[in-house]
């Protein structure tokens, strides 16, 4: 029997990971078009050889909430190459990634991303800025969308409409451009598309139709070929992450765990997390003029520490989401086994930055702060840049307030929308903590900052402690925490009071690029994970013989004299169940009816372990799959073995489950 080719499902619609309410009895059993030929044999394990990559050059793109960034390698090399540095940008600041944000012309057409779109439409006349499409940070809409689809639109800051697939399609083709143009400067030959392998990373904790849709927007902007998927990778944010932390050295990590900190201050009343990034950045700063990376053959120093079956956690701390995964060691050949499949939320960075917006809310009035950004749009714009600055400085301890500069569109439109100035609605207000400088600033004190910060890094403890309460992740060794708010010390400090009585938190000095070399290194061996949890339950639903009291009466169907039970839901893996790499379920089944000449197989899952029928809670159907017969040829006896169904009009079929994503 032939195997059945690796699925990939291009309708977002029928793949919607929300719970959708089953379809009637009458409607399922009509769908029920196969039966068990065999009894389902349990799942083994077939060897398979490792294959060496046979792409010349592998192209990682980090795409996050707040920064994206891309990386290369070529295959024959140990060195990964970051992007060169970016026009625009801060100045004195070494730009590890340019900010998400993306600019279309008021007809639609790509203009700029990152850096270049910020600053240009920061520079715009507010008149004319009102008819071009600013979008930030609008990832974040792909995981909070529960019915996506193809036609799930973005809402630019102007209030203008577009379809989310163009948006990410016309941010993946930027990058394509940008990182082809630098793999031709480094390369000796010419290089075709099809040499090429992408890898893009997502949140582990996305739904399936989350991911689906990262590749269709790959699809769009031409990174590859539908008809060559395999040339394109989905990679998980916190497991790229766990790949590279295999390679840290001593000198390159942070122990959070070796620095004691009462009060949030070192005992000399330095703050060491402070300091400690201080150095790291500058180490960082002296070698990124080449943006070249050696990664060292074998594992690194703190692996060596490590025994087999030794576990530790990734904490992925980005702008959108916290991630949140468990892998086992396994050595001597350190592939990677995950134990517990992946959790976390929507707790990123970006939660700060809406604390901010609902503090002003709160302050000037939430009807002045949505008109400012309708008509001011740059100048909030510039506002969200000047508090994205003054909150990477906020640090435990702190004893003067931050000041954050309020453009003078805000002083302005304020007094002509309200009649009075912004001084006079912080002295009415009674935000005490919040106050306002002569100088045209307003003064965030140290318990506002707390304020803000809290209710994120409350929601990112609370996962991580529930995380390591679970009996399946007892003797955790290490904590890994990584991801760009992972540079934040208000989150260090809290993370290090919480667990690491129980474990070492170890923070990479390169956090910000832990994500994207970890891709790199993924898309040169994918089967570096050799174990990985099932996130949901999936199945398919087939017809069985019919048992008195043991099927309910509504399941009976009556067939050519016999009684089956029809929406019975054959699970091929069940939620949180471990999938080794090269490990295949298989199941033959043979057709309902006599002289059928088509199957159609309608693929289920559930977030239960239990679910027996098709109709039952929680189970939806996410794909379908279209087998055409072949012609019958006279057989010159029965069939050998068990025969569940009415007839048998062809060759039984097989399906098999290669790859679970």
């Amino acid at each position: 029997m032939a195997e059945a080719p690796e699925l990939h499902y291009h309708d977002l619609n029928s793949a919607q990971d929300e719970l959708s309410v089953p379809s009637s009895p009458a409607t399922v059993r009509s769908e029920c078009d196969i039966t068990p030929l065999t009894p389902s044999p349990s799942p083994r394990v077939e060897v398979r050889p490792h294959m060496a990559c046979p792409f010349s050059v592998v192209v990682a793109i980090d795409f996050g909430t707040t920064s994206s960034g891309y990386a290369f390698s070529f295959t024959h090399s140990e060195a990964i190459h970051v992007m060169k540095r970016w026009e625009g940008g801060d100045p004195g600041v070494a730009n590890q990634k340019s900010p998400t944000c993306l600019l279309l012309t008021p007809d639609l057409k790509f203009h700029s991303f990152g850096f270049s779109a910020r600053d240009f439409y920061h520079d715009l006349d507010p008149d004319e800025a009102r008819h071009w499409l600013y979008f930030d940070k609008f990832k974040m809409k792909i995981h909070s969308t529960s019915d996506l689809s193809m036609e799930t639109e973005l809402e630019a800051v102007n209030g203008r409409k577009v379809r989310a697939i163009e948006v990410f399609a016309h941010a993946l083709h930027f990058f394509r451009e940008h990182a082809l143009k630098e793999v031709k400067e480094q390369s000796s030959s010419v290089l075709e598309g099809e040499e090429i392998r992408w890898v893009i990373t997502v949140p582990a904790v996305w739904r399936q139709p989350a991911k689906q849709f990262m590749r269709e927007a790959a699809y769009l902007a031409g990174l590859v070929s539908s008809d060559c998927p395999e040339q394109l990778l989905i990679a998980l944010e916190p497991e790229a992450a766990s790949i590279y932390c295999r390679k840290l050295r001593l000198h390159q990590v942070i122990d959070l765990s070796t620095q004691p900190i009462p009060n949030g201050l070192g005992v000399d009343g330095s703050r060491p997390f402070d300091s400690s990034f201080r150095q790291a950045r500058e180490q960082l700063r002296r070698s990124r003029h080449s943006r070249t990376f050696v990664v060292e053959s074998g594992t690194g120093e703190l692996w060596s520490e490590l025994q087999t079956g030794d576990r530790y956690v990734v904490a992925d701390c980005g702008g959108g989401t916290v991630d949140l995964t468990v892998h086992q060691i396994e050595q001597p050949q350190g592939t990677l086994k995950e134990l517990y499949k992946a959790s976390g939320g929507p707790h990123g960075a970006v939660g700060v930055d809406l604390a901010f917006e609902a503090m002003l809310c709160q302050i000037f009035g939430e009807d002045f702060i949505q008109s400012f950004k309708a008509k001011r749009p740059a100048a909030w714009v510039d506002l969200s840049i000047a508090f994205e600055a003054r909150k990477r400085t906020a640090a435990p301890g702190r004893a003067n307030a931050l000041n954050i500069s309020l453009p003078f569109s805000f002083i302005d439109f304020y007094k002509r929308h309200r009649g009075h100035s912004v001084e006079a609605a912080l002295r009415r207000s009674s935000m005490n903590i919040v106050k306002w400088s002569s100088q045209g600033m307003l003064r965030l004190t140290q318990e506002a900052m707390n304020e803000l910060f809290q209710p994120t890094i409350q929601n990112i403890i609370r996962h991580i402690e529930e995380l390591l309460s679970r009996p399946e992740v007892q003797g955790v060794r290490f904590l890994f925490l990584v991801g760009g708010f992972a540079e934040s010390p208000m989150l260090q400090k809290a993370i290090q009071r919480s667990v690491s009585r129980s474990c070492r938190v170890i923070i990479p000095h390169d956090v910000g690029l832990t994500i994207l070399k970890g891709a790199v290194l993924f898309g040169l061996d994918p089967s570096v994970v050799r174990v990985r949890r099932c996130p949901l339950t999936y199945g398919v639903g087939v017809l069985n013989r019919f048992v008195e009291g043991r099927h309910p009466r509504d399941k009976l169907l009556l067939k050519d004299g016999r009684e089956w039970c029809t929406d019975i839901l054959d699970r091929f893996v069940c939620v949180d169940q471990s999938v080794a790499l090269g490990e295949v379920v298989r199941r033959s089944y043979t057709p309902a009816r006599v002289g059928q000449r088509k199957i159609i197989i309608n693929i289920y899952c559930s977030r239960s372990d239990d679910a027996v029928y098709v109709t039952d809670p929680g189970v939806r159907k996410c794909g379908t799959i279209t087998l055409d017969l072949p012609q019958p040829s006279p057989a010159p006896g029965p069939p050998q073995g068990p025969r569940l169904s009415a007839g048998r009009s062809g060759p039984p079929c097989s399906l098999e489950t290669l790859r679970l994503r």
